[in-house]
């Protein structure tokens, strides 16, 4: 029997919001659930963007940037929209709450200069998720990368970044793994390709200390990151042809969402339809691939095989 999915909060339905170390350290995700509940505020009582703008003082691409998550909203413009919107007084503390935590800046604001604003919004939605599904065809997910590892990726990977960036975007792939601990981690599921783990990224001895860190991994935490291979012999399969990783958030008003990278492009793929695909393929490539125990056999004998 294939073993069970680690499960996601279900959608749909609204509960009570309570402080939650999830959204508390990700400013992105709170200004798209602040967003996303004014916007659905404001439809309910039939009322336009425009005519929000309007009774507020302000234009209407201001009413949509913050109802995208994209424009910064002082007290003083969410206290007039409450009013407008006729919120309930419990609600507009909510609101309030996350109004006050999408002002934050989040640590990727560090590193603005080095990195396209797409990905640093990923970073966000990163640092918000509850967990994450993946499937990987030539390397770790960033992740699960030893620091060596991820040296390796970085210096010899990718011919546009420079060599004084190199320590910098290292850094940043260290500082994601935060994630993995603390009293609510990331939880992870993962398919990775037995050729990303035959490929020496960095030689034998970098590859097979990042194959033992996936076994500690594995073994030590199997509740919070299920790793599971696709072997050679499985031949073509639904996820074939290139990476992608699907977020899911603690927030049931919070969709999922997908993240795309290869060699030129990025994206954030958020439509419905579009996000639905890539769950149901990741979860026909996940029941192809071996079994975790299977996997963390196979992981643990590539390692030994490593010289």
């Amino acid at each position: 029997m294939a073993e069970e999915l680690t499960p996601v909060p279900p959608k749909g339905t609204v509960r009570e919001r309570k402080a939650d170390p999830l959204t508390e350290g990700s400013p992105v995700v709170q200004a798209w659930e602040l967003g996303l509940r004014l916007r659905q505020r404001r439809e309910e009582i039939g009322m336009t963007a425009a005519a929000a703008g309007k009774a507020a003082g302000i234009i209407q691409a201001y009413v949509s940037g913050v109802e995208a998550g994209r424009v910064k909203l002082p007290a003083k413009r969410l206290a007039q929209l409450v009013d407008i919107y006729e919120l309930e007084p419990d609600e507009a503390a909510e609101l309030e709450e996350l109004r006050v935590g999408a002002a934050r800046r989040g640590w990727w604001q560090d590193y603005a200069k080095l990195f396209p604003n797409e990905f640093l919004r990923f970073l966000g939605y990163e640092a918000g998720a509850s967990q994450l599904r993946s499937f990987h065809s030539e390397a770790i997910h960033g992740l699960l990368q030893t620091e060596e590892y991820a040296r390796a990726v970085i210096r010899g990977g990718n011919t546009v970044v420079r060599l004084t960036e190199v320590e910098r975007r290292v850094a940043v792939r260290m500082a994601r793994q935060v994630r993995l601990d603390g009293s609510d981690p990331i939880r992870i599921n993962t398919v990775i390709s037995e050729g990303a783990l035959r490929q020496q990224v960095g030689g034998p001895a970098v590859m097979r200390a990042q194959l033992e860190h996936l076994v500690t991994l594995m073994t030590d935490r199997p509740e919070q990151i299920e790793i599971r291979v696709m072997p050679f012999s499985a031949g073509a399969h639904p996820a074939f042809g290139g990476p992608y990783e699907i977020l899911s958030f603690a927030s049931p008003r919070l969709t999922d969402l997908v993240w795309q990278e290869i060699l030129t492009f990025i994206d954030i793929v958020d439509q419905s339809v579009q996000v639905n695909d890539y769950v149901v393929t990741f979860a026909e490539t996940r029941e192809r691939a071996l079994s975790s125990q299977d996997s963390l056999a196979l992981i643990s004998e590539i390692a030994r095989e490593m010289r």
